[in-house]
């Protein structure tokens, strides 16, 4: 494939008179471009016939134009996996992102020029057309009706810049490298996103930020491998198009690295996306040998250079930070428990000391807990963006979800399927299924002999590519990431292409007189969405310091990056919830509250949020208003202790000590090893003179934090004066002092213990 495609750049088209002739008699006619289509070659062989590449002026600057173009449509794939911006929040997401939409703006741009010089417009026809603007419109008509429009529109937004991206490389490309040079590009961007990693790995490269090693250039390995499973297809196509055995060896090895790379990965999804990327692939090249009985695209020199290839791999399997160890078997293993996937939740869930199969756990909570979201909005969803806003109320619903808490709640149902069809309804998923069988019947079609082989590989290539990436988001969510969703329109666009053939047909725009003033908005758009990415970024650098000073607990500096973020991006509310908790840190709750309200309007379930105002709100002693915000977070979370503990201190303000008791008594059943919430239950027992089961509940909270003088001096008060147990007491009387010498009434505690050892010497 890649020798293929030099090939083209490099020949020099020899015309025949006949075909010179008709160039020549068509010319006022037809466009450059509708000759070469006619003629089967290429657009610069009929300029030069005409002349057109020499003259001066407008047509040599629309030669310019064009040129850009097609190479943009190579470039900016090549470029977007590879961008990091150091010292923000979403370090790798949020530029790759900006730079996408802004660079289809651009090649928008260029191709509304071009086609404006040109004096015509033809829009191909394609089976992908309306399934992809049919989703893109419902998308759009479901952040109209969802509950927080913002968190939609972003998503919209980058699905409306790939879907662009499609409908260009389907009408922009002219000559028949183009799909060629634009895999080209790919293919590199993911070879040398795998090289990253590798070095990472082995040599512990730490210059690009990185939450999960080795990342590459994508924050977290598990986002990196959806990269190089949408491009190490493109390798295999490569080798098996490579007719030089130079390429050969080098494209063998680069593949052989990718693998190596998903080696370090060691992600579950991605080797079972590998895996079906192999059968596929297979069940292809058998059907491509069963109709020819040859293999042409194999041979001798591909066989050794592969053997050699796996081999490399296979050693480099072992090679880490400490050199060359033992790891293979480390793969095998983590490779093996994938197969307890099968297991029912329950049964999966009693396995605590197999982390994988807990992921798996988890991962199947979430899915049966959405589907209960989408029974009940199943036609129109919930809105697209909105999965995540309404999930903490069924968390709980079927299965327990274990790891849901203050701390760590759901952003991605790691299925994205499931969160598609919770978000956009039936009518979301109807148009992704159209959208599906489009493509399997456009790739069937393609590779049927109607087409050459090399075509036919490339092909093969991208749609095993496709099936990865669909694979991979039965078990993540590339689609919600910025570069998986733009690759896979591309190679749509390329499919559509092909498809449509040398005719393209389609419908024509001959009055192009609006095509500047679209240029215009275009131009309009792309310095809106600079504007935007930046603001976007600066407010992204200062949420990162907001977090990490939330840490640290500097309340007064988590107010001020907060406001600074909260200034360039006020639509992120979400930086509210810091700046307001910070507020009710430093006792300043009315501020905490307006901040809070504002959160809690845009994400009625932000369980942070609500559990915070009502902290706010006893702090003002509004009693009735902090219970119903604590009402709210047990709706979300009903086993959550922190809230009954607190309502069981807003009912010891009130003097209701028998609710008080009942509130923090299930607190501690709740969390059994919280020391403090055992002394809080010890405290009003000691109240109510319940003295036997007071002495319980402090001993509980003295043996998780025997260092905890409070503990000690009420328990030794116990035992001493109502338990006739003087001697404990006095044990624990003098430990509290050891502990504390300034103890609440100390003095008082050093004549009882005098006393009692008079008593008891």
């Amino acid at each position: 494939m890649f020798e293929h495609r030099v090939a083209f750049e490099i020949r020099t088209m020899d015309l025949s008179n006949k075909k010179i002739k008709y160039i020549k008699r068509h010319a006022s006619k037809k466009t450059p471009e509708e000759l070469a289509r006619e003629l089967k070659i290429k657009v610069k062989d009929v300029q030069k016939v005409l002349g057109s590449d020499r003259e001066a002026g407008e047509p040599q600057a629309r030669h310019l134009v064009d040129l850009f173009f097609r190479w943009g449509l190579a470039l900016l794939p090549f470029l977007a996996p590879l961008v990091f911006i150091k010292g923000i929040y979403d370090f790798a997401n949020l530029p790759q992102l900006a730079l996408i939409q802004a660079g289809v703006v651009l090649l928008l741009i260029l191709w509304l020029i071009r086609e404006t010089a040109a004096g015509h417009c033809r829009i191909v026809k394609s089976p992908f057309n309306l399934p992809i603007l049919g989703f893109i419109l419902w998308s759009l008509v479901s952040v109209l009706y969802a509950h927080n429009g913002y968190e939609g529109l972003l998503i919209w937004m980058h699905a409306a810049a790939c879907a662009l991206m499609y409908f260009l490389v389907l009408n922009g490309m002219e000559e028949e490298t183009d799909p060629w040079r634009i895999c080209t590009a790919i293919f590199l961007a993911g070879f040398l996103s795998a090289l990253l990693g590798i070095f990472q790995h082995i040599f512990n490269w730490s210059w690009i930020p990185q939450v999960v090693p080795p990342a590459a250039t994508f924050a977290n390995k598990n986002m990196a491998v959806h990269f190089i499973i949408l491009t190490f297809p493109l390798a295999v196509g490569l080798i098996l198009n490579s007719r030089q055995r130079i390429w050969t060896w080098i494209l063998c090895l680069m593949a052989g690295l990718m693998l190596v790379f998903l080696m370090y990965a060691k992600t579950r999804a991605g080797w079972v996306a590998l895996t079906v990327e192999i059968l596929v692939f297979g069940v292809l090249l058998a059907r491509e040998y069963f109709r020819s009985r040859k293999f042409l695209f194999w041979n001798r020199a591909k066989s050794l250079a592969a053997g050699v290839a796996i081999l490399i791999a296979f050693l480099m399997t072992n090679l880490g930070p400490e050199g060359f160890k033992w790891g293979f078997g480390e793969v095998v293993q983590r490779a093996a428990t994938m197969t307890k996937a099968t297991k029912s939740v329950e049964e999966t869930a009693q396995s605590e000391e197999d982390a994988g199969v807990k992921d798996i756990t988890l991962r199947k909570a979430i899915w049966v807990n959405t589907l209960e979201m989408i029974k009940d909005k199943f036609f129109i969803g919930y809105g697209l963006g909105n999965h995540k806003l309404f999930y903490p109320l069924y968390h709980h619903k079927v299965v327990k979800e274990q790891r849901f808490s203050e701390t760590s709640q759901l952003s991605n149902v790691h299925n994205d399927y499931l969160q598609a069809f919770a978000e956009l309804g039936i009518v979301g998923m109807l148009l992704l299924v159209w959208f599906a069988f489009s493509l399997i019947k456009v790739v069937l079609h393609l590779t049927t002999p109607r087409y050459d082989q090399r075509t036919r590989i490339m092909v093969m290539a991208m749609a095993v590519a496709a099936a990865g990436l669909a694979v991979n988001a039965c078990f993540s969510f590339p689609f919600e990431r910025s570069v998986p969703p733009f690759v896979l329109m591309i190679y749509t666009g390329i499919f559509a292409y092909l498809y449509a053939g040398e005719e393209k047909r389609g419908f024509k725009i001959r009055k192009t007189w609006f095509f500047p003033l679209l240029a215009v908005i275009a131009f309009l758009l792309l310095l809106w969405l600079i504007r935007f990415h930046y603001l976007g970024i600066l407010c992204d650098r200062h949420y990162l310091n907001v977090t990490q000073l939330e840490k640290r607990q500097d309340w007064k500096k988590v107010v001020t990056e907060g406001e600074k973020a909260y200034h360039y991006n006020p639509h992120r509310v979400k930086t509210l919830s810091y700046i307001g908790r910070a507020y009710i840190e430093t006792g300043q709750y009315e501020k905490g509250i307006e901040a809070l309200k504002k959160v809690i309007a845009d994400y009625p379930n932000h369980m942070n949020a609500l559990l915070n105002i009502g902290v706010a709100y006893s702090g003002l002693e509004q009693f009735d208003l902090a219970f119903e915000a604590y009402e709210k977070v047990l709706r979300i979370k009903p086993d959550y202790a922190k809230v009954h503990n607190n309502m069981a201190n807003i009912y010891m303000k009130q003097k209701n000590l028998d609710k008080a008791l009942e509130e923090f008594r299930i607190a501690a059943r709740l969390d059994p090893e919280n020391s403090v919430i055992h002394f809080n239950v010890g405290v009003v027992e000691m109240q109510k003179e319940l003295y036997a089961e007071a002495a319980q509940s402090f001993e509980k909270s003295i043996r998780l934090n025997p260092k905890w003088a409070l503990s000690r001096r009420n328990l030794g008060l116990i035992y001493a004066q109502y338990l006739k147990r003087p001697k404990e007491g006095l044990v624990h009387l003098k430990k509290a002092l050891e502990l504390d010498p300034k103890i609440k009434e100390a003095d008082q505690l050093r004549k009882l213990i005098e006393h009692l050892e008079k008593q008891n010497p």
